[in-house]
């Protein structure tokens, strides 16, 4: 098997975390977030703090492992360490053909949204042609430059937090010395009550920072640089989060909030800042969820390469091989792009057509904490080593977070708590979807003999 090279440090770890996390979902789940807690700012800070804290005990617990095993692909190689080689591969095929492809097309397509609003386009088949150009680019970036990807990722982490600071702190600044705004009327049925789903929506904007752990090959000095990323990088992602959020309100009224929808950070820009700041901050705004694409992309590619460098999956040999002038596997690159290109079309159908319910977001989220489940019990049985905090508070802790987000991303939480069905079809559909790409999967493994543990 040849062996990615080590060109990242620190700074890039770190910047993968914030950099993946903070893009799209702060702007446009504020909202969300509002009318799911029938618009009362502070259920919904407290839905923000929550959602921060999942990622954050998800994330420690995670880096207690990173300082144990490093070897292709952070999250896979944890798997494959505590469940088994099938258990690995399963994880890696889920991510090369589930997990990044579909929320790489998505941030595609949102990015392509911010930036149709920045120059004046219209919603509709334009801004799908931006979203593919965008999409496209990225992936030539990552496959045939991926230090200047790498470059490009800790450079746009800078900048995304210029609009988070600027709303974070002026907003609360307006908020403290200004005197309450009246509140705009909503259109009829916008509100809603389910606490539950206000977290799982944040858990999107929170999302993104396990891509970090694809490029553990490539960290220097992975053991100890790979734990102080996901930490730090936390703790950055929430409390810029909740500063952001905080501010926001300070601008607009929490109904002008929900009005303006996905536009409500630009509008209160241009309220303060005049139209040709609103224009700046936007531009900032595009910039920060191309850099959030650019991240998740950095993991899309190095799926398959991930799978292949094991053995598995089709034509392994194929996928494990790097070019020498890029040191990344051009097969693996290629085969991401196509996957991500084919649910590009189908979030076209669902959104642009009316022919399917959702996007899959949250599900693919969802599912995905449930198999890190097999982490924390691997870290309560073999880590000895570890205080009791460590070895057991921390892993229940994130076992309880997992066990939550698959209840409430897959539907099963309207379903049992609200005994409603809304989102079952939706649930039924995806794991349709995600069930003939797992049973594909399994046709490519290859049974070895393991060790007994």
């Amino acid at each position: 098997m040849e062996k990615l090279k080590r060109k990242y440090g620190l700074p890039t770890a770190i910047a993968m975390v914030v950099g993946i996390v903070i893009g799209s979902g702060i702007f446009f789940k504020a909202d969300d977030v509002l009318k799911l807690t029938n618009g009362k700012l502070s259920l919904s800070i407290l839905a923000w703090a929550v959602g921060g804290l999942i990622m954050l005990i998800s994330a420690y617990t995670f880096s207690l492992v990173a300082r144990k095993v490093e070897k292709v692909n952070g999250v896979v190689d944890y798997i494959e360490a505590a469940g088994g080689k099938k258990a690995g591969y399963v994880v890696a095929w889920y991510l090369s053909t589930v997990y990044y492809p579909i929320l790489t097309s998505i941030l595609a397509f949102v990015s392509a949204n911010y930036f149709c609003s920045l120059i004046g386009l219209d919603y509709g088949q334009t801004t799908w042609l931006v979203a593919f150009g965008f999409l496209t680019l990225s992936f030539a970036l990552n496959i045939w430059g991926p230090k200047l990807a790498g470059n490009y990722q800790v450079s746009t982490t800078l900048i995304k937090l210029i609009p988070v600071i600027f709303i974070a702190v002026i907003g609360t600044i307006l908020g403290i010395t200004n005197e309450p705004a009246v509140a705009p009327l909503l259109p009829p049925n916008t509100l809603k009550f389910d606490f539950g789903g206000a977290i799982l929506v944040t858990i999107f904007a929170y999302e993104g920072w396990v891509v970090a752990t694809s490029i553990n090959a490539e960290l220097n000095d992975s053991k100890k640089n790979m734990p102080r990323a996901l930490v730090l990088g936390s703790l950055i992602v929430i409390g810029a989060y909740l500063l952001y959020y905080v501010g926001l309100s300070g601008f607009l009224h929490n109904n002008e909030i929900i009005n303006k929808g996905d536009q409500a950070p630009i509008v209160a820009a241009t309220q303060f800042l005049g139209k040709i700041g609103g224009t700046f901050f936007n531009v900032f705004v595009v910039i920060s969820c191309l850099g959030t694409l650019n991240g998740l992309t950095m993991g899309c590619v190095r799926g398959f390469y991930s799978i292949g460098s094991r053995k598995q999956g089709p034509n392994p040999d194929s996928f494990a091989k790097l070019s020498q002038k890029t040191n990344t596997s051009l097969a693996s690159g290629f085969v991401g792009y196509v996957l991500s290109l084919v649910y590009f079309l189908v979030w076209f159908l669902a959104i642009h057509k009316g022919l399917l319910p959702g996007t899959f977001d949250t599900l693919t989220i969802a599912f995905l904490y449930l198999s890190y489940i097999i982490i924390y019990r691997w870290i309560m049985r073999t880590f000895t080593d570890l205080s009791f905090f460590n070895r057991y508070i921390m892993p229940t802790l994130a076992i309880v977070c997992a066990i939550f987000l698959t209840l409430t991303g897959s539907g099963l939480y309207q379903l049992i708590f609200l005994q409603s069905f809304n989102e079952i079809k939706e649930f039924l559909i995806y794991l349709g979807f995600a069930m003939t790409s797992m049973f594909i999967g399994m046709l490519y493994y290859r049974s070895t003999k393991e060790p007994a543990k």
